[in-house]
């Protein structure tokens, strides 16, 4: 945002140079774009659905609830709001413990359909080639700490 307020005091600057005349339209046309942008920040932006935020997800290594060793991550989504969730698409995420750079993501999709206030659980196998390089001969999913980040969520019309 200062890049642009800034490069906008530039352009009039130059324009001014060059042109008094050309130098006040460009002036009146900065401020109206402001002011269409303060409105559509300032007055809409409270407006905005914020659907999205009432659907949580985590994953865990849980062999409770994921026995299938080939598949150990148990991943939960919880849908906290009131519209029922169709599909949900997320990336799980896994950092070594104590690092904070990510050694495995994927992007995946669910589409088991989560009512409101009710949630979702399934265990998900790892692939190798979602590993950072360099790649893991030997697979120990207990040596990472999982998280969930979720990018889109579509709900029931």
């Amino acid at each position: 945002m200062a890049w642009a307020v800034a490069g906008a005091i530039l352009t009039v600057g130059l324009l001014t140079l060059y042109s008094r005349r050309l130098a006040i339209f460009a002036s009146g046309f900065v401020v109206a774009v402001g002011i269409v942008l303060l409105i559509a920040t300032v007055l809409l932006g409270p407006t905005i659905d914020h659907t999205n935020e009432a659907v949580s997800a985590d994953a865990r290594i849980d062999p409770v609830a994921c026995p299938d060793t080939s598949r150990p991550i148990a991943i939960i989504f919880k849908n906290e709001g009131q519209k029922t969730v169709t599909k949900v698409a997320y990336s799980l995420i896994g950092r070594a413990h104590g690092h904070s750079t990510i050694a495995y993501r994927a992007f995946l999709r669910d589409d088991k359909i989560i009512e409101g206030g009710g949630g979702s659980h399934s265990c998900h196998e790892l692939s190798p080639l979602n590993f950072a390089p360099p790649r893991p001969e030997n697979i120990h999913p207990e040596r990472y700490d999982w998280s969930i980040d979720v990018s889109l969520v579509d709900f029931a019309a």
